[in-house]
């Protein structure tokens, strides 16, 4: 697809706003939509004049967040699906394909057609992701058995209803991939009104948290329009009974881009999730530790039987800390390096036969603070999940890279600090001056590289 220019970009903006503004929105005079191609970051919301720390910047009536329930998809269609994903995923479906005649038009041609997230690279371009988990959490072939089981054949069922004739399944599929990714990209949770989340105990804001995977889902016309920037984050969502509302967080100087934020998201999941990487968010990186990973170096490392590794495990999920993963974080994270769970699995594992039986018998687990054992066999769990990366490359060409690949380089050399930061900071309890290697990537190649004997 070919980029608009200037004067049909701006013609989309202008009937968007015009749209959005007939449907009950309030926009504030004080700020603009506008183009930030130049930079790179399409459209995005820029203020006009000086903006007050919890200024309103726009409304949005809930009738004009474009749902399963608010958009004019048939109600006996509609319950044909009960998952918020699946079900704004068929009603973007149904009211993409009515065009001109769909109510959400102007919106729909302001939202992508094509998407650099993971779902879309090739087998190749994956590559470039060569050490990164982010990788085996994209989740295409179950995406495209979801939507080929469940929505397909909704979609085929109605063909009148969806106007769908002369389109092909795999048209309808890859419609139903770009709707995901658009949710996935641009869509928030429809959080429940601030007056009734007012005096709750610590017990139902728990059971909040669990439940937001399941929250409705809603496109929140505007509102998506913001950019996301950890550090300069200036605006923020509010929830109320019959709207919702952007408001400023802190002063903002006129000409200034408003700017949302994502939480702490490490940057392969934006890449994952939005198809961009940006280095505001590299402080969030992290690298995951599987537990294979774990139970493999206890063995070589400790010398321990499976018996015993697998009695250790067992022990450690009862207690609640043992997983199928850990996360790594980098040094600076106020949370620490290396979560709680991780710290006490790995002692556990380090612990000897006897005492192991006696904490057993009391019901009790070791503590934070890394043995020296326990220090020694996380540095080779590190070391090893290191060398699952590429060898680091000095190649000026590397400075040169551009798209998915320079995207795909910022995740792993993150990834990679990550791991380098952790090595380092338990490397003092390694004592085997027997290692042949001095440096991590030296490490890393012997064990990417084996000498055969």
């Amino acid at each position: 697809m070919e980029p608009m220019d200037v004067d049909d970009f701006q013609n989309a903006s202008d009937a968007f706003l015009k749209w959005l503004t007939k449907s009950g929105a309030t926009i504030s005079p004080n700020i603009q939509l506008a183009d930030l191609r130049d930079r790179a970051a399409g459209r995005g919301v820029v203020s006009t004049k000086n903006l007050a720390e919890d200024e309103e910047l726009f409304s949005i009536p809930r009738s004009s967040i474009l749902t399963a329930e608010t958009s004019d998809l048939p109600a006996a269609v509609r319950k044909e699906i009960d998952h918020p994903w699946l079900s704004l995923i068929l009603a973007m479906v149904y009211e993409y394909l009515k065009g001109d005649d769909s109510p959400w038009r102007p919106y729909f041609d302001l939202l992508p057609e094509s998407f650099d997230s993971l779902m879309y690279w090739s087998d190749d371009e994956l590559q470039y992701l060569q050490g990164s988990a982010v990788v085996d959490k994209i989740g295409k072939e179950t995406a495209d058995s979801t939507f080929s089981e469940q929505l397909i054949p909704i979609i085929a069922q109605h063909t009148d209803t969806f106007k769908t004739a002369g389109r092909s399944n795999d048209e309808l599929l890859a419609l139903c991939h770009r709707m995901g990714s658009t949710i996935m990209a641009y869509a928030f949770d429809l959080e429940k009104p601030e007056s009734e989340q007012n005096g709750k105990t610590d017990e139902e804001w728990e059971e909040d948290e669990e439940e937001s995977a399941t929250l409705p889902k809603g496109m929140v016309p505007l509102a998506d329009m913001l950019n996301a920037n950890a550090d300069l984050n200036n605006a923020k969502l509010f929830y109320e009974d019959d709207k919702v509302v952007m408001k400023t967080i802190k002063p903002v100087s006129a000409g200034e881009e408003l700017y949302n934020d994502f939480g702490p998201l490490p940057r392969a999941d934006l890449l994952r999730r939005y198809g961009y990487v940006t280095d505001r968010y590299a402080a969030y990186d992290v690298v995951e530790i599987s537990s294979d990973l774990i139970k493999e170096q206890t063995k070589a490392q400790l010398k321990l039987s499976e018996q015993e590794i697998d009695d250790k495990w067992q022990y450690a999920e009862e207690q609640g800390v043992g997983d199928d993963a850990y996360d790594i974080s980098r040094a600076s994270n106020e949370e620490g390096q290396f979560p709680d769970e991780l710290c006490v699995l790995l002692n556990l594992l380090a612990t000897p036969k006897a005492e192991f039986e006696k904490l057993k018998n009391k019901d009790k687990l070791p503590k934070t603070d890394l043995t020296s054992d326990a220090k020694k066999l996380l540095r080779a769990v590190l070391v090893h999940r290191y060398a699952a990366y590429p060898e680091s490359s000095s190649s000026t060409m590397d400075q040169d890279l551009t798209g998915r690949r320079a995207m795909a380089k910022q995740v792993i050399d993150g990834e990679k600090q990550v791991l380098q930061e952790a090595v380092a900071a338990v490397t003092e309890a390694n004592t085997n001056k027997k290692r042949a290697a001095d440096t991590l990537e030296d490490e890393a190649n012997a064990i990417r590289q084996p000498t055969k004997r």
